[in-house]
């Protein structure tokens, strides 16, 4: 049977004894575990990731060069007289500017090809099969609320990097605060975006309720499955250093398996990042359990 054949996902339900025990970081691996085997049906998804690595970089690139051509410009010219001159005024005025654009091209490609995730991801758990086209066609769909989403999260970077410079001890504790505040708050914003089909300030108002019914299993659960990939990344160095100890003429393999689990790590992790998410989000706003999960797992996972 082929994969576009695949039935629906049926739910992998337990016992209600099993289910009562499981724990907030058991239910995270549980979770990777049941969304590894969407992903396995989807291997598509994992493109996003690369591609939006990919865009990032360029992106990082060009914006490279530019500070590189104004920092020659600048150190070939009498610094004394251009420091005075109208030009040096203009140009350090354009760098929050260039700072702004960037914060905001950037969180766009991560958030475009995050939307196509979950397009994808959506269609899975309500047994459609879609593509990678289709997954890029549905990210078109909401572009323009994804651009305005982004705008609003540069603006807040631009913002909190201002805080930051004001006071180096008291700016970078009061941006760290209100930076995590925010991330958790929007947690489920772009899900609320695509899904949902909502306005930007109806994703922020759905997730942030999403988020006060359920910030302690949220949180819990997304540590939980961080310090799980981690693990993956200590295991891969762990091997590594081992082998070069015992096989010294072979340290080159440390840093091929180093740089296989980064980027294993890179693609899988945002890839079943989305899944689980989805996941939350959609038992949260409808109460029904996405095919593919269990439905003691995700009652425990997240209770509203």
């Amino acid at each position: 049977m082929s994969e576009s054949e695949l039935p629906p996902f049926q739910p992998q339900v337990e016992s209600e004894k099993s289910a009562t025990k499981i724990g907030k970081f058991r239910a995270s691996q549980m979770l990777v575990s049941e969304s590894w085997t969407i992903l396995k049906h989807d291997k598509e998804i994992m493109w996003f990731p690369v591609l939006s690595t990919i865009a990032s970089l360029v992106v990082i690139a060009i914006m490279g060069i530019l500070f590189y051509i104004f920092f020659i410009f600048v150190m070939e010219s009498n610094i004394d007289a251009f420091m005075d001159s109208e030009e040096s005024v203009l140009l350090f005025d354009l760098l929050p500017v260039l700072l702004f654009v960037s914060y905001t091209v950037l969180a766009y490609i991560v958030n475009f090809f995050q939307a196509g995730m979950f397009v994808i991801i959506h269609g899975r758990m309500n047994g459609s099969d879609l593509t990678f086209n289709d997954g890029i066609a549905g990210a078109q769909q909401v572009a323009g609320k994804i651009f305005l989403w982004s705008v609003i999260s540069a603006t807040l970077g631009v913002i909190l990097d201002f805080i930051s410079d004001r006071s180096k001890l008291v700016g970078n504790a009061v941006a760290a605060l209100f930076g995590a505040t925010w991330n958790t708050l929007t947690y489920f914003s772009l899900p609320a975006l695509v899904i949902s089909k909502t306005s930007v300030i109806g994703a922020f108002k759905m997730s942030a309720e999403t988020i006060r019914n359920t910030w302690g299993e949220t949180i819990i659960i997304t540590i939980g499955t961080a310090f799980f990939f981690n693990l993956i990344v200590v295991a891969g160095m762990a091997l590594g250093f081992f082998i070069m100890i015992l096989i010294p003429n072979m340290a080159s393999t440390f840093y091929i398996l180093l740089l296989t689990s980064f980027i294993a790590v890179g693609i899988v992790t945002p890839s079943l990042e989305a899944v689980f998410k989805l996941a939350l989000f959609e038992y949260a706003r409808t109460g029904v359990i996405p095919k593919g999960f269990s439905q003691e797992l995700i009652e425990n996972a997240i209770k509203t």
